[in-house]
């Protein structure tokens, strides 16, 4: 077994490899399971995924840099079946739903040991449940394709829902038994538990609580994973490997040596939406405070893109005084590291500027010698943010100072695609669900304890009669931002137009029921021989 993503995936896409004698060799079937790997990385850590999970929440607003560039932010009419990013998750996902389905079907016929066969049939099995997940919630009803296509086909229907999470479901209880046993992380690879973990999130998406809430508790009992004591700790890039980090459930491996990323493996579409390779989560949530004497964006405050700032929802969900998750979460205080332009009487590593949560008087702005922006200077009295939008509280989880220089895009830190903690939010969702609160408000004081700053635990402690669908959704927040699960968790609540008419008043005036879908690529459909069966989601061009 290799024991590192970056090395089992250090090969050359298979997929368009078409020799049957290849694919019966042992080295041939290593070489097109790994390949069924490759498009978990145009998704986790990546420009378009976190478009299609944090953009158009009651988390995230667009920031400066992202003003009219992208329809997901606002919903506005320019979401509509041209898009190119939703071209490229269509694509890239049928491609690795075909390498899955050339592996599942030949893998029989390799010289794989009968032991390697069953992992490896697991992995794919799961690979091709994960795909087609990410396409049932974004797309609805779509192709559902089991056997290899070997060359172009000019007709498609789309499968029903139900019959796309049928086999979803059949592919991922399958998966759990051939990789019984299968426990130690494997650098990337699909363990046990990383399919236990999944069918908890996929149980809880179609209300089926009974079964969610005992996939998320073999998850919490039968395996080593524990939570983190820090959750600043959590996010520290030395913490970044998921094969080390203890509450990792399942990860999409990154690596500081290029070769081993993205770059490079995709046409000029996908070099658009993965320029450079690497994970690009370091790069999408932070501010720039453009003109403060002092102060530059270097390796430690990361790269500034602009592309997402905190709603102010977001920021008033956290109690600072008593839950570490604020400061493990958000950076507030920049400090001086600009000699060329340093104030008088600022040294450098002294204060510079300060993002305050909460109003500051004018007084108390004047006793500080840097410069404060408060919730007043940042947000008007709606939430929507004061323009520019360009100064903000930085969501610091996927920082990277350890990258090769300030204005280096690649980042080795692997993304976290299911941790240990969302198992104790699938069960206390469950749990409401079936009437049982005070189960509910015992998971959830699992993590709000372990948020708990010193001397605050039994503050932070809930009791039943406190949990509701949107006590749960704001803690889903606390626990999550950023980690591209909103937009999911917003759909399979029903709450996606309510909070955003609340709490998003950029996406409030244009959203509509018919976008809890995305629309089909018109690319995919202007081919079809039969596009009068082939119909395109209501709302869309």
């Amino acid at each position: 077994m290799l024991s590192s993503c970056s090395d089992f995936l250090e090969e050359t896409n298979n997929n368009t490899v078409t020799g049957d004698t290849f694919y019966k060799t042992a080295e041939g079937m290593e070489s097109l399971v790994n390949a069924c790997y490759a498009p978990t990385r145009i998704w986790y850590g990546k420009v378009i995924g976190h478009l299609l999970t944090e953009a158009g929440t009651d988390e995230m607003l667009y920031g400066n840099t992202a003003a009219g560039s992208y329809p997901f932010y606002d919903y506005n009419p320019n979401l509509q079946a041209t898009n190119d990013g939703l071209f490229f998750v269509w694509k890239s996902f049928f491609k690795g739903i075909n390498t899955c389905n050339i592996a599942i079907n030949r893998i029989g016929e390799s010289a794989l040991s009968p032991e390697l066969k069953t992992k490896r049939e697991g992995e794919a099995r799961f690979l091709r449940a994960f795909y087609y997940y990410h396409l049932v919630e974004t797309f609805g009803a779509v192709p559902l394709r089991t056997e290899e296509t070997t060359a172009p086909e000019m007709t498609a229907l789309r499968a029903p829902v139900d019959e796309v999470y049928k086999l979803i479901f059949a592919d991922l209880e399958s998966a759990l038994g051939k990789l019984q046993g299968v426990v130690t992380p494997q650098g990337g690879r699909i363990t046990e538990p990383a399919v236990a973990g999944f069918l908890a999130r996929l149980y809880l998406t179609r209300n089926m609580n009974t079964e969610a809430l005992t996939m998320a508790d073999r998850v919490i009992k039968n395996y080593n994973y524990k939570l983190m004591s820090d959750y600043y700790a959590l996010w520290n890039i030395e913490n970044s490997n998921g094969n080390t980090n203890s509450e990792v459930v399942w990860f999409v491996n990154y690596s500081e040596n290029n070769t081993l990323n993205d770059y490079g493996r995709y046409d000029d579409l996908g070099y658009f939406w993965l320029w450079e390779g690497g994970n690009h989560g370091h790069l999408l949530y932070l501010p720039n405070f453009v003109g403060l004497k002092g102060w530059q964006y270097d390796l430690e405050t990361g790269r500034p893109l602009i592309q997402y700032m905190p709603s102010k929802y977001l920021l008033d969900m956290y109690d600072e005084t008593k839950d570490a998750r604020w400061n493990g979460t958000f950076r507030t205080v920049w400090r001086a590291n600009d000699p060329a332009t340093l104030p008088q009487g600022f040294a450098l590593g002294d204060t510079i500027a300060v993002i305050a949560k909460r109003l500051v008087t004018e007084a108390y702005r004047k006793s500080k010698p840097y410069t404060i922006f408060d919730a007043n200077d940042i947000y008007q009295s709606s939430g929507l943010p004061t323009v520019p939008r360009h100064r903000f509280a930085a969501l610091r989880k996927f920082a990277d100072p350890s990258r090769a220089g300030k204005d280096v895009v690649v980042s080795k830190r692997d993304a976290f695609v299911i941790r240990l903690a969302e198992m104790y939010l699938i069960a206390a969702e469950a749990s409401l669900k079936l009437n049982n609160t005070a189960n509910a408000a015992s998971y959830l004081n699992v993590l709000r304890e372990r948020a708990a700053l010193p001397g605050k635990v039994a503050e932070m402690k809930v009791t039943a009669s406190d949990i509701t669908l949107d006590f749960i959704l704001d803690e889903r927040a606390r626990e999550f931002a950023g980690e591209q699960l909103r937009w999911f968790d917003l759909k399979r609540t029903g709450k996606l137009l309510e909070r955003l008419n609340k709490y998003n008043l950029d996406a409030a005036p244009n959203v509509k029921e018919f976008h809890l879908l995305r629309p089909i690529p018109r690319v995919e459909i202007d081919v079809l021989q039969n596009k009068a069966e082939f119909v395109q989601n209501p709302g869309y061009n």
